[in-house]
């Protein structure tokens, strides 16, 4: 089997049999990796992992113990996939019928007062076109006579109050779908983006992304419609029995009772059902917007590894779950249309026969009793109509249940601002001294991944953190900034508890550079300066300080040009060092640097490590090194050992100090790096 290793590692480059030198997109050199150093080939030197990535032999034939290698991180990264299984919550659904809440709520989002006064002004509406047909109705039982204008002129002057009640109805409507929809929307945007990371760990996109696309959907547009229809409906339905009873003098008021009773238990049936399965048919969505998501962001891998016929049956068995639910709710639909057509039969048939019975009795006249079958024939289809307005409206209201319910039940992160306690901007900190006193976290309700931590940096130090996988090294960047709260124990910074202030003072008063540079879909300057609080001059000037001012330059909107979804259309050297840039602009007392040199070459790496040290001499610098030369300048070495603190001093006493963590992992890097124990000499050198 062919094997292409694409890396910025050269201590795997001795195993490789041939080796491809790249640069500017083209092949600089090629050959082995000993005939490349012969011609004087210089493919950087670099020390690797504090352990992150220590090699174990695989135990078996000797052609096994020569090629495969397993890693530590590799197994680790195993068990979490295997425990991660277990992580994801179910997603939620309610049972039953929709609670009464959900209804006020999307009502009071729009405004209770404009829903209140749509509902009247639909019911005014209706009222006039009934009125309308009565004066036709009166009109056909006067005698002919010449005062034809008079009737004319009460018909068009009802009819034209109709259409002007329909007109405002419609305004009333609009104004309050845009009203509603802009504030649960906003309920849930806060929710979600307030949402702690511990939410996101266990909730999958496809989740959040159904809320977000389905769900607002029906609420923005086929909620605001079944509403209009079933408010419309209702008004038809009473207006369509007051007039037949009228017409009939009361004689439909005895039918009416027993077909009222049988209506309400028809559609009570069918809205206990209809309910659960559109949850069922939402919930079933969930899982397509996640494969979908999956697909779009794993592209690459997916076409790398060909494993697109198995993302295509996983998808099609995402589709097939959501189209048999959906299958469910059109057969309720068509349960409940064999009824409904059943007793729109009989009230036609119950007008009818009071029709032939009363032929040729004046009980009724001709007029009133046209009036009364013309009303028959319209309500059957009315009320058919209004129930299944009524389970439509339901149905769509789950839609509002799930938004509310990320909006009222994911438990917020710690408020972003405390006015009573919050720093003045600017202020804090201005020594960037961190005090660390018996630190204790754990992630949900696992075990304690920091334990008992102490430790105290000065204002200005340089801190390089490292331990092997699972020691707690990204834990304490996260408690750092609040990502996860501690469990016990205290952080300070210049002699203020952090747990004190709010969250927006605490995370402004730090800088981070990750391991992934992340860049957002937007310009340039505003990946640099996203609050457009800067000036150009500064831009360019720290543009020049991270030498991707040319760069930048040359592009051909310069600071305006659009970066691709996560900065694909620039390198990963250039994205770290846009993160660099941006981090120089805000100029913090203390940066977090959480391994991020790891995966850049070692000009870029260089680079990197250049501008650090010069523009960011006064301020606390602590650095999760993927590479163990990135951190043998710093003041301290903070090494961490199953979530405690195992040494803490400067490079030169930790290297000295016999059967010292520190003094072994560079040994076994270095060891690793040559292949040879005889390289452990040159600790010396360190």
């Amino acid at each position: 089997m062919t094997r292409i290793l694409v890396t910025h590692r050269v201590h795997f480059l001795p195993r490789c049999d041939a080796v491809i030198v790249m640069d500017g997109g083209k092949i600089v050199h090629f050959g082995s990796y000993d005939e490349l150093k012969e011609q004087g080939v210089d493919f950087g030197e670099e020390e690797n992992s504090e352990g992150e990535e220590e090699m174990v032999p695989v135990k078996g034939s000797e052609e096994a113990a020569v090629a495969p290698l397993v890693t530590i991180d590799q197994k680790e990264k195993a068990r979490q996939k295997e425990k991660g299984k277990n992580l994801i919550t179910e997603e939620e659904k309610e049972e039953g019928e929709v609670e009464s809440r959900a209804y006020s709520r999307y009502a009071n989002a729009g405004g209770s007062c404009l829903f209140a006064g749509f509902i009247l002004v639909q019911g005014g509406g209706r009222a006039f076109e009934v009125l309308s047909t009565f004066w036709l109705a009166y009109w056909a039982e006067m005698e002919i006579t010449n005062d034809s204008n008079y009737y004319i002129n009460v018909y068009a002057f009802l009819s034209m109050m109709g259409v002007v009640a329909l007109t405002v109805r419609s305004i009333m409507m609009a104004v309050h779908r845009l009203r509603a929809s802009r504030t649960i929307h906003a309920q849930l945007t806060n929710s979600v983006l307030r949402a702690p990371v511990a939410f996101f760990d266990v909730t999958p996109i496809g989740r959040v992304l159904n809320r977000f696309a389905a769900d607002m959907d029906k609420i923005d547009l086929e909620l605001t419609n079944s509403l209009s229809q079933g408010v419309n409906t209702l008004w038809q339905v009473v207006g369509a029995i007051g007039a037949i009873s009228m017409a009939t003098k009361g004689m439909f008021l005895v039918p009416l009772v027993p077909l009222s009773f049988m209506y309400y238990k028809i559609q009570k049936w069918f809205r206990r059902s209809s309910a659960n399965l559109q949850r069922v048919t939402s919930v079933t969505n969930s899982p397509i917007f996640t494969d979908f998501s999956q697909m779009l962001s794993g592209t690459s891998t997916i076409r790398a590894y060909r494993t697109e016929k198995q993302f295509f049956e996983q998808c099609i068995k995402s589709f097939n779950v959501h189209n048999a639910s959906y299958t469910l709710v059109q057969l309720a639909n068509n349960w409940l249309g064999l009824r409904l057509d059943f007793l729109g039969g009989f009230i036609s048939f119950f007008i009818g026969a009071i029709s032939v019975g009363l032929k040729g009795n004046n009980f009724i006249s001709a007029g009133w009793l046209g009036l009364a079958l013309s009303y028959s024939i319209e309500v059957t289809g009315f009320l058919k109509h209004g129930v299944r307005m009524i389970a439509t409206i339901e149905e769509q209201m789950t839609s509002v249940e799930r938004v509310l319910h990320y909006a009222d039940n994911i438990e917020p992160e710690a408020p972003e601002t405390i006015p009573d306690k919050d720093p003045k901007e600017g202020t804090w900190p201005k020594v960037g001294a961190v005090e660390i006193t018996n630190a204790s976290m754990r992630y949900r309700d696992g075990p304690l991944v920091l334990r008992d931590l102490s430790v105290s940096i000065q204002g200005g130090e340089k801190i390089g953190v490292v331990g092997r996988t699972g020691s707690g090294k990204s834990s304490l960047m996260i408690v750092l900034f609040r990502i996860t709260e501690l469990s016990n124990g205290i952080i300070s910074i210049d002699d203020i508890d952090t747990a004190t202030v709010g969250t927006n003072a605490l995370r402004s008063s730090l800088s981070i550079i990750p391991q992934e540079p992340v860049l957002f879909s937007n310009t340039v300057r505003y990946n640099l300066d996203p609050f457009y609080d800067k000036t150009e001059e500064e831009l360019w000037t720290v543009l020049e300080k991270v030498q991707l001012a040319d760069a930048i330059k040359a592009l051909p909107s310069t600071l305006n040009e659009p970066v691709a979804e996560g900065g694909e259309n620039f390198s990963q050297g250039q994205r770290q060092l846009i993160c660099i840039a941006r981090a120089l602009l805000r100029k913090p007392r203390i940066l977090v640097m959480d391994e991020a040199t790891a995966s850049i070459d070692n000009e870029t790496d260089a680079l990197i490590q250049k501008m650090i040290r010069e523009n960011f001499r006064e301020a606390t610098v602590l650095t999760i090194a993927h590479r163990l030369n990135t951190i043998m300048d710093s003041d301290k070495i903070l090494v961490l050992d199953n979530g405690k603190l195992a040494e803490f001093d400067t490079p030169s006493v930790l290297l000295d100090k016999q059967d010292g963590i520190f003094k072994a992992m560079v040994a076994k890097s270095m060891v690793r790096k040559s292949g040879s124990s005889n390289s452990l000499r040159a600790l010396t050198a360190v």
